[in-house]
């Protein structure tokens, strides 16, 4: 259970309900059980090619089992990930929209937060930081519709990273509407981690991080960025690594640092090359 185990721990047992589900004929629970261990496999950041491959085998899957609003949750994964690797970028751009319209036009409040949740990952690892914060204000609290699921989990720490950025860039009043924003979502992942979630831990470092930036807290700044990079690499959480190092990297250039500047950037494209990231390899 991703709230007190590693998320690592998740996908195994996924499995084993999925392939049980199929044997006593429940196939609403068998397919749930495949599809979050669908979504397990990308936010632990395991290579983007091995998911897409999955991905467009479990489709099959729920097409032959006449799952027809769980394939659109798988669809909604695979373009994201296509996305990510730099594949038909412009098609997927209009399949999430689609799947909006469709959500809305439905009132499928749980689609229409998945997919506003995929499109938050892909603002924030190709440093959209208007859109994404554009889209935190306007898909209004996700987390209702999201409840229990990890997806849920990755989006509040997505929405603070969107708002500390939207504060460092703004002045005055905004800067504070954006930073209190920020406070108030990190607080629920404070929360989580005290109650044993070890898998938000390297978010609230990324966080912190940041924070410390846009506070002028340079050194808190550098101590939570290794931290960050450092507890990211040791639980498997490749995709966050890249970010953190990206984020560090772009501090450190803030600086003047180009030394350290430029380590962490060759880091950074190193570990979205494992990734798959084929759009971040280019990174300068």
């Amino acid at each position: 259970y991703h709230w007190t185990s590693p998320l690592q721990d998740t996908i195994a047992p996924l499995l084993e309900w999925y392939q049980i589900g199929l044997e006593i004929g429940d196939t609403d629970s068998a397919c749930y059980c495949l599809k979050s261990r669908s979504y397990h496999i990308f936010f632990v950041g395991r290579a983007l090619d091995s998911i897409q491959k999955e991905l467009e085998a479990t489709i099959r899957v729920m097409t032959q089992l006449k799952q027809d609003m769980t394939k659109l949750q798988i669809i909604n994964l695979l373009t994201t990930v296509k996305k990510l690797r730099g594949i038909d970028a412009e098609a997927g751009d209009k399949i999430l929209d689609s799947m909006l319209a469709t959500a809305a036009s439905n009132r499928d409040s749980f689609l229409s937060a998945a997919v506003n949740s995929m499109k938050l990952e892909v603002f924030v690892f190709y440093q959209e930081w208007k859109e994404a914060v554009d889209l935190v204000r306007k898909a209004g609290n996700v987390r209702q519709f999201l409840t229990a699921s990890f997806l849920s989990v990755r989006y509040t720490f997505l929405e603070a990273l969107a708002y500390v950025k939207a504060a460092q860039s703004a002045s005055g009043w905004k800067k504070r509407q954006m930073k209190k924003c920020a406070h108030k979502t990190i607080h629920l992942i404070h929360g989580w981690a005290k109650r044993g979630n070890v898998n938000v831990v390297h978010h609230l470092f990324i966080l912190e991080a940041e924070h410390a930036v846009l506070d002028g807290k340079n050194k808190k700044a550098k101590e939570s960025f290794n931290a960050a990079i450092t507890i990211s690499s040791r639980n498997g959480f490749l995709h966050d690594r890249a970010l953190a190092h990206e984020l560090a990297s772009a501090h450190f250039r803030a600086q003047g640092d180009d030394y350290w500047g430029s380590y962490h950037i060759e880091c950074s494209r190193a570990c979205y090359q494992e990734w798959g990231c084929i759009g971040k390899v280019e990174i300068k």
